[in-house]
């Protein structure tokens, strides 16, 4: 093979000569980790240098970057001749220049405007820091077709969606992530093929449900844990093909309607009454340890449809990878998030309908991309930022091919030379807030916390009440949505734990009163949160089935396999199925 960085490529080949499985130390968290012969050959592929960070400390610095968890706010836009506020996920203290969606989708501004030679006497990372700071930067990244959804991050053809994190052609949810193909859900996550449903996590086609947790095919049911194909059930786990069954006991139809009648589900204290109940359900069900579907030779959990994967998370469709999460249709790669329709990624993330992307972020339709952030349509581009349609870039700035590969043998030699290339972005520059990352929802910090590590926090404001808004306690809301009347529209409600004001809006009001359910008491981010309790954790440990004694794998850790009744998958399938 003829290389187009032989300076490089000499030095690379130099560590390959030699490089065998071995055991190192984490550069981060001082943890021993493994590096496997198969992970050398992904190296050797991608022609990168072995990683110093652990694959946790890997996953939890591309998380740091990723802007999925819908937590909004309102700063003047920066584009020329405008001062309207604009609804963006960075705060209004935060350094980055931000343009409204539609100005910088245009031809109004030319991002090459904000080229600049690279300076072989100063770190790469520092230029391209500066450069990133220097580009206007997209408000959020959400689907400008969207219609009615402007609260609302990433997905694809939604329509009155509010508050939500990857609406994947949903319409008319609220407070959501990775809701997908769905209709008139609220504070969901993890909720596919569903309509009405409220509360919901891991679940699928299900019709009228609240609080359905990993859940499939289910109707007019609360309170269930892994139910499957079930209608009229309730605070029951672990059901397949059921109806009329209450706390797991099989009952007659005119039983079961008379245990319903006297739960109202609209009334505040039973529904958390009723809450606490089901956290007795779930701790004494049985647990799946990981959750594979057609999955071969594969190690992960929420698998679909994989080939050859291992230790990744959360996707369909799946071919040969490492350490890879949340991907749909997606081959050849390793220490990548949030993936579609693509191939050869390496430590990238939201790699869009795009091959051969390295240490790269929001890379849409694009090739041979390196370190480059919120591209579209390039290819061999260098140290970008916010570039569309362009080819042979370094730093923004446009170079002939030959001078191009000549430019990128000389930086990629001395990077590698002050041991930055082979690492992603380090989440001290703070490129996007780690407060409303998809890392404070896996790995959350406090300010404290972040500033101790090093990584930016940008102040937030607290929200204020609109003049002639009333500011409403809990217990000035009645308990029983009957009782609730239009003029909460016209309250703010100070959330029950942050004390933060937050408002119902009319469509949740219109959806709380046909599904006869109570008003929240807390605040839309704090719910989310909180809903992060049902979530995968993105996470492998060692485990022994409780049942057959083989050696495998569990999302739960060793704490939890304690407490909980949890075999492998085979004896799951035999036990329920």
């Amino acid at each position: 093979m003829i290389y187009k960085t032989p300076k490089f490529d000499q030095a690379l080949d130099a560590i390959f000569k030699n490089l065998v499985p071995h055991e190192r130390v984490c550069l981060e968290c001082n943890k021993k980790f493994k590096m496997e012969a198969e992970d050398i050959n992904f190296y050797k592929m991608f022609r990168v240098p072995p990683p110093t960070r652990c694959p946790k400390c890997r996953q939890t610095r591309r998380f740091g970057l990723i802007m999925r968890m819908p937590k909004f706010f309102k700063r003047p836009c920066a584009a020329p001749g405008h001062n309207e506020n604009i609804v963006t996920v960075f705060p209004a203290d935060s350094p980055h220049k931000v343009y409204d969606t539609n100005y910088w989708n245009s031809d109004s501004w030319e991002a090459t405007s904000y080229s600049r030679d690279y300076d072989s006497n100063r770190k790469f990372f520092e230029q391209f820091k500066d450069l990133f700071f220097d580009v206007p930067h997209l408000p959020l990244d959400r689907d400008v077709t969207a219609v009615n959804s402007e609260y609302t991050l990433g997905g694809r053809h939604g329509k009155n969606n509010y508050y939500c994190g990857g609406p994947y052609k949903s319409e008319d949810c609220s407070f959501g992530t990775e809701v997908r193909f769905s209709k008139n859900c609220v504070d969901c996550s993890d909720t596919w093929y569903s309509e009405f449903c409220y509360e919901c996590a891991g679940s699928d086609h299900c019709n009228r449900c609240v609080f359905v947790v990993e859940s499939s095919q289910c109707i007019d049911s609360a309170f269930l844990y892994d139910c499957k194909n079930c209608i009229n059930c309730f605070l029951s786990s672990n059901l397949r093909n059921k109806s009329f069954v209450f706390e797991n006991k099989q009952l007659s139809k005119e039983e079961y309607q008379k245990e319903i009648s006297r739960l109202n589900l609209g009334d505040r204290n039973i529904f958390k009454d009723l809450t606490h109940r089901f956290g007795s359900i779930l701790n004494g069900a049985l647990h799946r340890s990981v959750m594979l579907t057609n999955a071969t030779n594969c190690v992960g959990d929420m698998l679909t449809n994989c080939n050859n994967c291992f230790w990744s998370f959360d996707g369909t469709e799946g071919d040969n990878f490492r350490f890879v999460e949340t991907f749909d249709v997606v081959k050849d790669s390793m220490d990548s998030s949030y993936t579609p329709e693509s191939s050869r990624l390496y430590e990238s993330i939201l790699g869009v309908s795009s091959n051969n992307i390295l240490f790269s972020v929001y890379i849409r339709d694009s090739l041979n991309m390196e370190y480059s952030s919120e591209c579209l349509n390039c290819h061999d581009c260098f140290g970008c930022v916010g570039l569309k349609n362009k080819k042979f870039h370094i730093l923004n700035k446009s170079y002939s091919e030959n001078d191009y590969w000549k430019s990128v043998d000389e930086i990629k030699s001395k990077m590698f030379n002050d041991s930055e290339y082979g690492e992603l972005f380090p989440l001290s520059f703070g490129l996007f807030p780690y407060q409303v990352s998809r890392g404070q929802k896996f790995y959350p910090l406090t300010e404290k916390e972040a500033t101790q590590k090093g990584i930016p926090w940008y102040p937030e404001k607290d929200p204020q009440v609109p003049d002639g808004m009333t500011l409403r306690d809990v217990k000035d809301i009645p308990s029983n949505i009957k009782e609730v009347d239009e003029s909460i529209l016209n309250a703010a409600v100070r959330c029950e734990v942050t004390g933060k004001p937050f408002r119902i809006t009319a469509e949740e009001f219109k959806f709380y009163k046909y599904m006869n359910l109570p008003i929240p008491t807390r605040h839309p981010w704090q719910r989310i949160m909180e809903r992060g309790v049902f979530g995968h954790p993105n996470d492998l440990f060692p485990f022994v089935c409780q049942k057959c004694g083989e050696k495998s794998f569990s999302i739960y850790d060793e704490e939890k396999q304690k407490q909980l009744k949890i075999f492998c998958e085979k004896c799951y399938l035999k036990e329920i199925v």
